[in-house]
């Protein structure tokens, strides 16, 4: 049976998260919701957008699955805070993993994630609710993605990482085992990880420089 889900969001983020839901799953999107403040056009992919003080009444819980897509502003806090409000609204919210990414069987994959195209999530890790794990990363084993944390394409971790709370890891970045990336701090695009992150710090790779 087809089930609706409402998407939270109206970015690129949103857009992309709806195609994926039609692509990859029995999910049928019934519309979109934002703060009223932020809503410029009714409809957004030919579906309704609607203030989020009207969810209930337009896409009851009973009957209908919401699902988060909201960027990583404010170092994942938006996204975090609009789950938690999903969650004591009474709402399901689904996972939308890409039918090409490798998911051991054992991995245990929480609530309003996000696994893209080619990306592997190796034997013994979790990843928590409403992570998002972008395509072509590799998540080595025993991996922990807390709550919140955002990976953007092409990131790897080996094995034993603990990614915490609201992290962000930028695209390309690479983290040796055994470390923790601390909850709120941000890994640039590039760097590379060879010892532990502070919580709310931030780690950025040498930018290219033009040859003479």
């Amino acid at each position: 049976m087809t089930r609706r889900v409402v998407i939270i969001g109206s970015g690129q983020m949103a857009e992309l998260f709806c195609s994926q839901f039609s692509q990859w799953t029995d999910y049928r999107v019934a519309g979109f919701a934002i703060d009223r403040r932020f809503i410029r056009e009714q409809t957004l992919r030919g579906l309704p957008v609607v203030p989020l003080d009207e969810l209930e009444a337009r896409f009851p819980p009973e009957a209908t699955d919401a699902f988060v897509a909201i960027g990583p502003t404010g170092n994942n806090a938006v996204r975090a805070a609009a789950f938690d409000d999903l969650r004591r609204r009474g709402y399901r919210l689904p996972t939308l993993i890409s039918p090409h990414a490798v998911v051991a069987a054992d991995a245990v994959i929480g609530e309003n994630v996000v696994i893209g195209h080619l990306t592997v999530i190796s034997s013994l890790c979790r990843v928590g609710d409403n992570v998002v794990v972008g395509s072509t990363c590799n998540v080595g084993h025993h991996c922990q993605l807390q709550a919140h944390a955002f990976l953007a394409g092409h990131a790897v971790l080996a094995g034993s990482v603990v990614v915490g709370e609201r992290a962000f890891v930028g695209a390309g970045a690479v983290i040796r085992d055994n470390l923790a990336i601390g909850a709120g701090s941000i890994v640039g695009a590039g760097a590379v990880i060879l010892d532990n992150v502070e919580p709310d710090s931030v780690h950025v790779a040498e930018r290219a420089s033009r040859l003479p």
